[in-house]
């Protein structure tokens, strides 16, 4: 039968009851001029018994489908109602209705029909009893709506065993079909589903919560680790292969021992859309980074007379330097060079809410996100609008730097961290001694602002190399003026 269309519902009722109705009408004429023929009197009574029989089911088995399914039950539920329950009940009428011809045709002998029948039916059950149980179970899992179509479901079997994981495409009388994220087509008897245990990943909500746990060691401030790690996920909630942003992560700790303390990451990820495996190497990624910025290690297996070590030496120039020496800005800038920069840089630790950059003002300080996040928000008409986020290794503050242009933008830090802070003060002796470590920076400061206009407007003329010599040149005149005049504040 049809589902639910946007037919009127009266229209779709005529349809579906014309050709039983049709067939009354014709039987009703030909009984009632019954003028002689090939059939005696007694022999066409039962013919048009049989007729009325047969097509009396068919007419209440369509108005059952039509009104009772088809419209109230599948507009009660909001889907159409399974195929597989109309064939059952259409089974059922046919049966009932060829018994209670064979009444008709043979009276006196329905009796022993009935019997053999019985018997026939008993043998047939027997040799078709997993035919038959696929069938039934089949019939259960639409009425009890575990799962349908296009839901994501994962089949494991009581006692162990493989597990099947896949999107829903087809429920039939005997089998379900999966189509794993491999590309397979699985093929599961419905007899099998019966005693199975499923999880629909797809109810009653589509976002289903992953893990990843973490041993930091136990001399670790536990909020600095909490931090540390919540930073880590939220970065990566705006990329294509990171958890759902519908649903904040959070970070728990389950477990403390000598070794270390346990922390536990849970985020949320739609298995339908999204692979867990992928999401976790993009969460387990982006933990380790901020572990390494923050100079986190991992816990280590506990040893006899383990001696108490330091966390992260955030006061040696090498350690700063290590970092710096991975910025875009400094590429190409010797290592002796970055190591007197990092000199100059100051441990910044900042609290959630707290404003680093205000849009407008003329301060002209760096700084290098090494722990949390932070949000570029650009004020247009007198409203704050969130622009981008940045998490531990993005730096910012160096246009104003090195160029002594304004704030383009406020930097507001969404979770409490820390930074590494560069004032012009403390690096103007260096930068203004050293004519070719200023052309570097400022062919380096072109290409990063290069790249972000062109991501902004792909529509601008002319060749990468020629806008960032000509954008590098005007950089460079500004620095100029800023550190060979001996102006630096």
């Amino acid at each position: 039968m049809s589902s639910p269309s946007s037919r009127h519902p009266l229209k779709t009722i005529l349809r579906e009851v014309a050709v039983p109705l049709a067939g009354l009408a014709l039987v009703a004429i030909l009984d009632h001029q019954q003028a002689g023929g090939y059939l005696s009197r007694e022999d066409l009574d039962k013919v048009v018994a049989v007729a009325y029989l047969l097509l009396g089911f068919s007419l209440a088995y369509r108005l059952f489908c039509t009104v009772v399914l088809d419209l109230l039950v599948a507009g009660a539920k909001g889907r159409p109602v399974p195929r597989i329950l109309k064939h059952m009940i259409g089974i059922a009428a046919a049966i009932a209705a060829l018994l209670l011809s064979a009444n008709v045709l043979f009276s006196g002998a329905f009796t022993g029909l009935l019997t053999l029948s019985s018997v026939i039916a008993v043998v047939i059950g027997l040799a078709l009893r997993p035919i038959i149980l696929d069938v039934f179970s089949g019939l259960s899992a639409n009425l009890d709506s575990a799962f349908h179509i296009g839901d994501w479901i994962e089949i494991a079997r009581r006692g162990g065993g493989t597990t099947q994981t896949g999107w829903v495409e087809e429920i039939n009388w005997r089998t379900t079909h999966l189509r794993t994220r491999s590309g397979n087509l699985v093929i599961c008897p419905n007899s099998t589903l019966s005693t199975a245990i499923i999880t629909n990943f797809s109810r009653p909500s589509h976002l289903s919560r992953f893990d990843l746990k973490v041993k930091l060691p136990p001399e670790l401030d536990p909020d600095r680790a909490r931090q540390v790690l919540t930073a880590a996920v939220r970065a990566t909630l705006d990329r294509s292969h990171g958890p759902s942003a519908d649903k904040q992560p959070d970070v728990l700790i389950t477990g403390m021992e000598a070794s270390g303390v346990q922390y536990w990451i849970r985020f949320w990820l739609n298995p339908a859309e999204s692979s867990a495996d992928t999401v976790i190497d993009t969460v387990a990624h982006s933990v380790l980074r901020h572990l390494q910025l923050a100079g986190i290690p991992l816990s280590e297996k506990v040893v006899l007379h383990r001696e108490k070590r330091a966390l992260l030496d955030t006061g040696t120039a090498a350690a700063r330097a290590a970092v710096f020496g991975q910025l875009p800005l400094f590429h190409g800038v010797p290592a002796g060079t970055v190591e007197r920069l990092a000199e100059t840089a100051a441990p910044f630790r900042f609290a959630e809410g707290d404003t680093l950059i205000r849009q407008g003002n003329d301060d002209n300080d760096m700084f290098l996100l090494v722990e949390g996040a932070v949000n570029v928000l650009v004020t247009v008409d007198g409203k704050e609008l969130l622009v981008a986020a940045m998490q531990a290794g993005d730096y910012f503050g160096e246009m104003s730097l090195l160029t002594g242009e304004p704030r383009t933008a406020t930097i507001r830090a969404a979770t409490s961290g820390a930074a590494y802070r560069i004032s012009r003060d403390s690096i103007a002796p260096l930068i203004g001694s050293d004519l070719e470590l200023m052309h570097l920076l400022s062919r380096n400061l072109a290409e990063r602002n290069l790249r972000r206009q062109e991501k902004a407007a792909a529509t601008v003329q002319g060749s990468h190399e020629e806008k960032q010599a000509s954008l590098a040149g005007a950089l460079l005149s500004k620095m100029r003026g800023i550190f060979r005049s001996g102006r630096a504040a």
